[in-house]
């Protein structure tokens, strides 16, 4: 799984960085009338000091974003992220908050 999820980095990203694994989770979750998602999801953490060169065909856009900019949008546009991040936000908050912490001190 590492190695996978390090070619798609290099693709998607343009960059390659050490990449540690936290943990996996599973959600179901309905999706306005059209179904519903149900995902295995694993979460790697990494940083990189460099700027990514985006691959435009796999990526729309991306930004830097510290985790306290992430809560502010959290409360104030809900409906801008995915049904997953919402359920997985505390827990990398209570969890792996000196991974977030070190992520989010990019300027």
């Amino acid at each position: 799984m590492t190695q996978a999820v390090q070619r798609r980095c290099e693709q998607e990203l343009g960059f390659s960085t050490p990449l540690e694994f936290l943990y996996q989770f599973e959600y179901r979750e309905p999706y306005k009338d059209i179904g519903t998602e149900h995902e295995l999801c694993s979460v790697f953490a990494g940083t990189y000091e460099g700027s990514p060169i985006v691959n435009s065909n796999e990526i729309k856009s991306w930004r830097w974003v510290s985790p306290e900019s992430v809560n502010s949008e959290l409360k104030k546009q809900p409906h801008t992220f995915t049904p997953w991040f919402k359920l997985e936000w505390h827990r990398l908050l209570q969890d792996f908050s000196e991974v977030l912490l070190k992520a989010g001190t990019r300027t």
